[in-house]
């Protein structure tokens, strides 16, 4: 038994039907885009300085300073940033030791710090992130994680 409807190429609700399906399809293949040549792939432990922290090149300043280049800069050296009087006393350079000491708890590192992050104990974890900024300099390649 046919029915007696039939949704015509120009009809209201053909042309939804396929407006509809053209979307899911660039939806998908959006979905399947890899990341971008600039867009790194950070590890997981690394979301949580994303909140706070920009990590391209030349971007703006966000809550806290940004992260590119922070491996071998100085600490408390990005102009325009207001550091805590807890940071700009440690001087010295950022080296990944110095970096690995104040991540795992900032506050046991610089007393009075502005970050207040509460460290990132694990120590995996913490070893991500730190291999991941040292990737974050001109003439890096960027850090791509194997899980995604």
């Amino acid at each position: 038994m046919k029915s007696g409807f039939r949704i015509r190429s120009g009809s209201l609700p053909g042309l939804a039907l396929r407006a509809n399906a053209a979307i899911v399809m660039i939806g998908c293949c959006l979905a399947s885009l890899p990341l971008a040549a600039e867009e790194a792939d950070y590890p997981d432990a690394f979301d949580v300085c994303t909140s706070c922290h920009s990590y391209h090149e030349n971007e703006p300043l966000l809550v806290g300073p940004p992260l590119w280049g922070v491996v071998g800069r100085p600490v408390a050296s990005v102009a325009g940033y207001q550091y805590s009087q807890a940071l700009k006393s440690v001087g010295g350079t950022w080296d990944l030791a110095r970096l690995g000491q104040f991540l795992a708890k900032p506050e046991a590192f610089a007393p009075g710090t502005k970050m207040d992050m509460g460290g990132i104990p694990d120590a995996k974890d913490r070893d991500e992130v730190l291999e991941f900024l040292r990737t974050l300099a001109p003439g890096k390649a960027a850090a791509h994680s194997d899980d995604g």
